[in-house]
């Protein structure tokens, strides 16, 4: 009976310590970041890859990163959202359109859209004007691309 009882608790202890071990690493990378490749003061999730996709608005700064379970419709998830503020920047709800969302810091605009496996930042070349979302940036798929103003 004694063996008996020593094995359950020895399998229970093993059982635990793997767990622990597994969740650990599966949720390990929502705590790393390091700083976008546009602005180093702009955190992405250490997980997230960049990736070349050309993008032809030479007055705007863009970076697409694949990243697995990011959705467009539940746009960032809150652990980044919760992040980036942590880092100083405040977002601009009133520049929030769909998918897009607006930061601000240090006179700088940072504009975030998320996308099924995927999420874009952009922001204008050498502009130090907060609160302004870059016009003709990249949409959401599905959406109408919008035009830069007349001038």
């Amino acid at each position: 009976m004694r063996g008996r009882s020593l094995r359950i608790i020895l399998f229970l202890m093993v059982s635990v310590t793997l767990s622990a071990l597994v969740y650990g690493y599966a949720f390990s990378n929502n705590n790393s970041f390091v700083g976008s490749s546009i602005d180093e003061q702009f955190p992405v999730p250490a997980e997230a890859r960049k990736s070349d996709v050309p993008f032809s608005n030479p007055g705007v700064v863009y970076v697409r990163y694949n990243m697995k379970g990011i959705e467009e419709k539940e746009s960032i998830p809150d652990f980044y959202a919760s992040e980036i503020r942590k880092w100083g920047w405040k977002e601009d709800k009133e520049e929030q359109v769909g998918a897009l969302r607006v930061f601000v810091k240090d006179g700088k605009t940072m504009n975030v859209t998320t996308h099924s496996g995927f999420f874009t930042l952009f922001t204008k070349k050498g502009s130090a004007k907060p609160h302004t979302a870059v016009a003709g940036a990249p949409r959401a798929e599905g959406s109408k691309p919008q035009s830069p103003p007349e001038r």
